[in-house]
């Protein structure tokens, strides 16, 4: 079934040059703020949950960065463990089931998210932290996608961040790990080039 719905995708995928990710302008809701958003899981956005997130929970997640990082690297370690834990705070507001790294359990559960719900998710996430903290190195930036079956490559799409001094665009891939496990933020040439995490290169 899984490969089913991937197929059936297929002819989007194909439509994307490389690099270019999925198209954010579906599912970006302008009005959305951490007090009232919705998030997508059951692969490629099926489903979507409300979510209302107390102000004393924005508080402890904007709180990593109450002291300006010194250096762009150090922003980047930051903004992903604020991804992280809004993660967790999401999944304890919806009372989803937490979810799985590679969508682990994915045929029997429709809380679990794939790559696209979680780009997705992800761009949302960055877009809020971008608002209210100001990043001082990045801005966020476009999905990117890699893979078209033809190509020898697994379909996989990710959120990205742009440093603002270089241009150079990191992938913040929160695909590949539980919930709430901070994510890998990884240069975006490497994660064109098949790149995964150590932990799954068998």
């Amino acid at each position: 079934m899984k490969i089913l719905r991937i197929l059936c995708l297929l002819p989007l995928l194909l439509g994307c040059s490389k690099g270019q990710g999925i198209s954010l302008h579906p599912y970006t809701d302008k009005t959305a703020s951490p007090a009232h958003f919705t998030i997508c899981h059951g692969f490629s956005c099926t489903y979507q949950t409300d979510v209302s997130m107390p102000d004393q929970d924005w508080k402890s997640i904007t709180a990593i960065f109450s002291s300006p990082p010194n250096t762009a690297k150090e922003e980047r370690k930051r903004i992903a463990k604020a991804i992280a834990l809004i993660e967790t705070k999401v999944t304890a507001l919806t009372n989803m089931t937490p979810d799985r790294g590679e969508a682990e359990n994915f045929e029997s559960d429709e809380d679990q998210m794939d790559c696209i719900d979680e780009t997705i998710n992800t761009s949302q996430y960055l877009r809020f932290l971008e608002k209210d903290v100001t990043f001082k190195w990045h801005k966020t930036s476009d999905p990117i996608h890699r893979g078209y079956f033809i190509d020898g490559m697994w379909p996989h799409n990710s959120a990205t961040l742009r440093e603002i001094k270089t241009d150079d665009i990191y992938a913040i891939d929160t695909y590949f790990f539980d919930s709430g496990k901070t994510p890998p933020i990884v240069y975006r040439d490497l994660w064109l080039n098949e790149w995964k995490p150590e932990k799954l290169k068998q």
